[in-house]
């Protein structure tokens, strides 16, 4: 059945949303549904990004805007055989209510029960912070767990695991699409100081600001990527021994390439997915960037290594 998933990429907001939205329109099309179309709403912030799919870049959640596309969308499809999916940090309960009226299934893709989604919704929770939620049963029909995640497609396909270095020689940083909180500078700043020797490897989003700061914390062990596509970062996981990252979507990437983690959460909607990996699979997180090292010396070095 014709889809449109509605999302977004801005500076605040990371690139969570969209990668999980594109690998949910690589599944579609590898199940056989050939017309799907993204509505983006976004700044530079995508400008980078590699989509499978059409995609429309227009600011749907602007009631006027969305309001005109579907008008002129109706002119030339059927809307009330459309499936709409809505993946968004922002969006109001009105546009969620206006979508519902055009389309023959609303599916709300949702980490923390945003909002009281129009009755008769299907909610998306695609990971562990679903269980953790208490949505109605009898007003949703729910679809969550770690069965659901939505992967990218060099993920999901088969590929060689290097083994693992122990104690860790090759550390990466990721910290999602931007880092409101500077936890890149802490964080690099500590790995310098205490582990000089190893190589630290940091993913530096597009909502980044301080690009500048960080070479400067830097040491010759120190490695920067910017603007990854999806293979790239897979590549790039499967080679590293250890990982420090956010609590989002990237968790499930690291977790598909068996790269040993440590979370450490930059948004409240990462909460029940930390909690998850934590009760489900032994997963180990940090509240602040200290943490880490006292964390790391625990877990893996010896102060003769460390020195």
């Amino acid at each position: 059945m014709p889809t449109l998933i509605f999302t977004e990429a801005l500076l605040t907001t990371g690139l969570g949303h969209l990668g999980r939205c594109t690998a949910l329109a690589e599944k579609l099309l590898e199940e056989g549904e050939s017309s799907i179309q993204m509505i983006l709403h976004t700044d530079h912030t995508s400008s980078n990004w590699s989509f499978p799919c059409q995609v429309q870049f227009i600011n749907w959640k602007d009631k006027n805007q969305l309001k005109n596309f579907l008008d002129e969308y109706r002119q030339i499809t059927d809307l009330s055989e459309l499936i709409f999916y809505v993946d968004s940090y922002l969006a109001e309960l009105e546009i969620y209510n206006t979508l519902k009226d055009f389309c023959s299934e609303l599916i709300c893709i949702d980490d923390d029960c945003r909002l009281d989604y129009p009755t008769q919704s299907t909610i998306l929770n695609p990971g562990y912070p679903g269980l953790y939620l208490e949505y109605n049963t009898k007003k949703y029909k729910i679809l969550t767990g770690k069965d659901q995640v939505l992967l990218r497609k060099p993920f999901r396909e088969k590929f060689e695991i290097p083994k693992k270095n122990n104690p860790p020689q090759k550390i990466l940083v990721t910290l999602g699409g931007s880092d409101p909180h500077l936890f890149s500078e802490e964080i690099l700043s500590l790995l310098v100081k205490n582990f000089p020797r190893i190589e630290k490897h940091l993913v530096v989003g597009p909502g980044f600001t301080n690009e500048m700061k960080l070479k400067e914390l830097s040491n010759n062990n120190t490695f920067f990527y910017k603007n990854l596509s999806a293979i790239q970062m897979r590549d790039l996981m499967i080679q590293m021994d250890f990982a420090i990252t956010a609590g989002g979507q990237t968790t499930y990437e690291l977790d598909q390439c068996k790269v040993p983690m440590v979370m450490i959460k930059t948004a409240e909607n990462q909460e029940g997915n930390i909690r998850g990996f934590v009760e489900f699979q032994k997963g180990q997180v940090v509240s602040e960037p200290k943490e880490l090292v006292e964390m790391l010396k625990n877990n893996f070095f010896h102060s003769t290594y460390i020195d």
